[in-house]
């Protein structure tokens, strides 16, 4: 049995709303390995209970975020033929910019009316599994029209590897594996980056208009930051919507589909959707820490017994990735339906 004795010390809750934990990250960077397994324990129990979580004391940069923000806000402002030229279905590598009803989340018939650029880890194409033309590997499609969005998002990307590797290692720890277990699986990552503007849409109409439709995200952990307002709202593991709110110099952190199928669903992956009814465009940035592609992802014998059966059959991350992006991304499910008629 894991103490939750010096959770207290690790964690404290947010003043408008108890349901929001907020989690300092400083013991990470420490080689007091005693603070850092308290810390592992104390986001063990946050994670079996809520499955969400706020952090702070990240270590990332207010240089690097303001950058950021600035390229990101530039880019949006960007006419939308010059968005366009880097559409996403352009890039073999999954790579550039979606726009407003590129995507439809799992079950729903609602297509968001979010607009986004994605990139990931830089490949050049004489890299081996570029070359092997494994999904998801290549280099990134970034706009001739705004040059600062690369530098500023590149370093922003490595600064959020950093982070969620050692959010990963607590994580490890507090659910009795290894420390370097999501170490070994996260050598090349399928992390992504998205940049996201949410335009507003009338209070409480989620038929006709959602900015992003419930689900869940597919990897070990996901980062998210709004930028400028709210409009982020994850479901608890009792079914009721809490509305995230924005914490300065926090970022919001949910769990992915292969932690939940990794553990048997002793931590659930988190469902989450984004409803933006503050008037003015919204706009976050969020970052996707999944394991490397041919990771095998099935639930761990420590989690698996007579009373709970595994709930997952063994796949691969990027199995599971290309699954999931097939059945959420229009220009996805339109080269499918072309290759099907053909």
């Amino acid at each position: 049995m894991r103490s939750d004795s010096n959770h207290s010390a690790y964690v404290r809750y947010h003043e408008g709303d108890p349901r929001i934990p907020i989690v300092s990250l400083a013991a990470c960077r420490t080689r007091d390995e005693a603070r850092k397994r308290e810390l592992a324990q104390a986001i063990d129990k946050v994670c079996r209970e809520r499955g969400y979580f706020q952090v702070e004391d990240h270590g990332v940069s207010e240089d690097v975020l303001k950058a950021a923000q600035g390229a990101v806000l530039d880019f949006f402002d960007l006419p939308l033929h010059e968005k366009m030229a880097i559409h996403i279905a352009h890039s073999p590598y999954h790579r550039g910019y979606v726009p407003a009803g590129g995507e439809t989340a799992y079950g729903s018939t609602i297509r968001d009316i979010k607009e986004a650029f994605d990139m990931a880890l830089e490949l050049d194409l004489a890299d081996p599994d570029v070359q092997a033309g494994k999904f998801f590997h290549g280099p990134n499609a970034w706009p001739d029209a705004q040059p600062l969005l690369q530098p500023t998002l590149s370093r922003l990307y490595r600064e959020w590897v950093a982070m969620c590797g050692n959010i990963s290692e607590l994580f490890a720890i507090g659910l009795g594996l290894p420390n370097t277990y999501f170490a070994e699986r996260t050598t090349k990552p399928l992390a992504q980056l998205r940049a996201a503007r949410y335009p507003s849409q009338p209070p409480d109409d989620t038929g006709g208009a959602i900015g992003c439709g419930e689900h869940t995200d597919y990897g070990i952990v996901t980062v998210i930051w709004q930028m400028d307002s709210e409009g982020l709202e994850v479901c608890d593991p009792q079914g009721n919507w809490i509305r995230v709110p924005r914490i300065p110099n926090t970022f919001t952190c949910l769990l992915g589909d292969v932690t939940g199928m990794w553990t048997n669903d002793h931590w659930r992956a988190t469902p989450h959707r984004v409803l933006n009814v503050s008037g003015e465009m919204r706009h976050s940035l969020n970052f996707f820490f999944d394991p490397d592609y041919d990771c095998v992802v099935e639930p761990l014998p420590p989690f698996v017994t007579a009373a709970k059966p595994a709930l997952y059959q063994p796949t691969t991350m990027g199995a599971h990735l290309i699954q999931s992006f097939d059945g959420v991304f229009e220009y996805r499910k339109q080269a499918a339906s072309a290759e099907a008629m053909a």
